[in-house]
C-alpha cells in the first residue's frame, strides 16, 4: 500500500507485516493521486507531473530513490489507472487525456481461463455462465427446472417432527372449540353440545369438500397411462 498526504512523504507499507513503512521519499508536493500497476510499478501524481517508480520484480515493492519514468503534463493531474495487461498509464488532466507508454507494466502472460484480454464474444458468453455455475448450489442443478418449485416434503415432516419434539407440543395443531358462555339460562349443557356438534358438522363438511374437488385430478393422474420409465429429455417433447 502506498500513501501521500500534507506532509509531502511518499510511504510504502506492507500490510502482511507489522504495518511500518518499507521505504519512504519526500517529494516536493504531496502526491494527489497514486497508482500500482499489475507488476508492482507505482505512478504518482503531483500538479501537472507524473513519477513513476519501478522495483527489482512482482513481488519486490518499488524503490523510491529515483525514479523510472517522469512526464510534464499540459494541465493538473485528475485522475490516473494503469490499463489491464497493456504497457500504458491513463492520465486524466485539465486539458484533456494522456496516455503514456510505461514498459514493463503489465502481466504478460495472462490466464486464459480466469481473465483473457483477447477473447471473443462468445468465450466471454461461456465464461459468464461458468461464473454464474459457480454460485449456484449442487442441490438446485437439476434438467428438471419444475424440481425447484415442488415441496421436499421429507424434510418438511422430518422438521416438524423435531419441533413438536422440542416444544414437547404441536403449535400447528388446531385446538379443540370451546364455546363462549352466554347470558345467564342459555348456557346449559344441551346448547354447548348442540353448538360443539354444529362446529365439528362444518369442519366435516369442508373436509368432503375438499376431497370432492381433488378427486378429478386425482382420476386423471391415475388415467394416464404408465409407460416406460421417464427420462430427463422428456421435457423437451411437446
Amino acid at each position: 500500500m502506498a500513501t501521500s498526504g500534507l506532509d509531502h512523504q511518499l510511504k510504502i507499507f506492507d500490510l502482511r507485516g507489522t504495518f511500518q513503512p518499507l521505504s519512504a521519499r519526500t517529494l516536493p508536493q504531496g502526491a494527489g493521486h497514486l497508482a500500482f500497476s499489475q507488476r508492482g510499478l507505482l505512478a504518482a501524481g503531483m500538479g501537472d507531473v507524473v513519477n513513476i517508480w519501478a522495483g527489482q520484480g512482482k513481488a519486490s515493492p518499488p524503490s523510491l530513490e529515483k525514479p523510472y519514468l517522469t512526464h510534464r503534463l499540459a494541465g493538473h493531474v485528475h485522475g490516473l489507472q494503469f490499463c489491464p495487461f497493456e504497457d500504458v498509464l491513463g492520465v486524466g488532466h485539465s486539458v484533456g487525456i494522456t496516455s503514456m507508454l510505461v514498459p514493463g507494466a503489465a502481466e504478460p502472460n495472462f490466464d486464459g481461463l480466469e481473465s483473457n484480454p483477447y477473447r471473443s464474444r462468445k468465450q466471454r458468453q461461456e465464461w459468464e455462465v461458468k461464473a454464474l455455475l459457480e454460485k449456484v448450489p449442487a442441490e438446485l442443478i437439476c434438467l428438471d427446472p419444475r424440481a425447484l418449485a415442488e415441496v421436499d416434503v421429507i424434510s418438511l415432516e422430518q422438521a416438524k417432527k423435531e419441533r413438536i419434539e422440542r416444544l414437547g407440543y404441536d403449535p400447528e395443531s388446531k385446538a379443540p372449540f370451546q364455546p363462549k358462555p352466554k347470558l345467564k339460562g342459555r348456557s346449559s349443557t344441551a346448547s354447548l353440545v348442540k353448538r360443539k356438534r354444529k362446529v365439528m358438522d362444518e369442519e366435516h363438511r369442508d373436509k368432503v369438500r375438499q376431497s370432492l374437488e381433488q378427486q378429478p385430478q386425482k382420476q386423471e393422474k391415475a388415467a394416464k397411462p404408465t409407460g416406460a420409465r421417464p427420462s430427463a429429455l422428456d421435457r423437451f417433447v411437446r
